[in-house]
């Protein structure tokens, strides 16, 4: 009987492990912003030619990283360590969490692989924009900013 209590209490714990997935730190969030440095600086450069103080989409996206404010809740309500207002997408290192946090919570495997399509992919178009034709084109942007050589 014990056996049986045991078992189910694993399986209760490998359910939940499963359909909650553990959340990003800071720390983690920092640890992929040093891996994928390159992809970050190309991003930052096709979106905004590196300003930090851009604003574009008729005032909808901020910051070197052009940053929606939906983007910015969905990256703070995933990672609830991500403290600040959207306004703080302005500085590059709070802008690079929240986009590392969206990656964690939207393109995870993309993230530990260091799938650079995907990854630049959804930052473009949401959650599915890996999917989306419309994202190929800014995918060959961020291409040609990793590898200056092709231009």
């Amino acid at each position: 009987m014990i056996r049986y209590i045991i078992a189910a209490i694993c399986l209760v714990c490998l359910v939940t492990a499963v359909a909650y997935p553990q959340r990003p730190t800071i720390e983690q969030l920092d640890g992929y912003r040093q891996e994928l440095r390159p992809l970050l600086d190309a991003i930052r450069q096709v979106e905004s030619g590196g300003d930090d103080s851009a604003i574009g989409d008729g005032g909808k996206a901020i910051g070197a990283y052009q940053i929606w404010s939906v983007y910015h809740e969905d990256a703070q309500e995933w990672c609830k360590e991500l403290k600040g207002t959207w306004a703080d997408c302005y500085a590059r290192v709070y802008a690079e969490r929240c986009v590392v946090a969206y990656w964690h919570r939207y393109a995870r495997k993309a993230l530990r692989n260091g799938d650079h399509e995907t990854l630049a992919r959804v930052h473009n178009g949401g959650p599915r924009g890996a999917t989306k034709k419309a994202t190929e084109g800014y995918w060959r942007k961020v291409q040609e900013a990793l590898d200056p050589q092709t231009k």
